[in-house]
């Protein structure tokens, strides 16, 4: 019985953990939040802190660097947009000894927030899928916090709710380069 009342456990965080993530998608699309100025690079420091335990346990490092980068936005959206991306970043790697890079600054059009990761090579054609709901591409799964496949579509919803841009790119020696531009702040 111990073993099954863990499977349910297991099962009802999955089952909240997904309409949490649905709740956050509906809410970023119907773009119901308020906006005040947000810098980009304290979000990123921010979700670097939180996920350190667990970069630390999967033997990544988590490098923040960058200038100030202010935009109009909903501070809960943009730090789980970056959140999301410094998560994904760390899964999504080399185990043992892999890189992410997080970059912020200012841009002639607005702001930029890049993460970068080390990882295995990913073709054009994946990197294409990954922001599609419950689209997790098969390279990229590990079995712990492998998701519900709503992560990359979160951002990408949240990117369009703050009129900004969603670039993925494959990195040259391996892993994924995620660029989020998004709209100057307006005094």
């Amino acid at each position: 019985t111990g073993e099954l009342v863990e499977r349910l456990h297991a099962v009802n965080a999955r089952a909240i953990g997904l309409t949490e993530a649905l709740l956050l998608l509906s809410r970023a699309d119907q773009r119901s939040f308020a906006r005040e100025t947000v810098d980009l690079s304290l979000l990123a420091e921010q979700a670097a802190e939180t996920l350190l335990p667990l970069a630390e346990k999967h033997g990544i490092t988590v490098d923040t660097s960058g200038d100030p980068a202010p935009t109009n936005g909903s501070p809960a959206l943009l730090l789980q947009l970056t959140t999301n991306l410094v998560q994904n970043a760390v899964v999504h790697n080399r185990p043992g000894g892999g890189s992410v890079w997080v970059t912020t600054g200012t841009e002639p059009r607005g702001v930029a927030l890049t993460v970068e990761n080390t990882g295995e090579q990913l073709t054009t054609g994946l990197i294409a899928t990954l922001t599609e709901p419950f689209r997790r591409g098969s390279e990229r799964i590990r079995g712990d916090h492998a998701g519900v496949g709503l992560g990359l579509a979160i951002v990408g919803s949240i990117v369009r709710a703050h009129d900004g841009t969603l670039t993925l790119a494959p990195r040259a020696g391996g892993g994924l380069r995620v660029t989020v531009r998004l709209p100057p702040t307006f005094p």
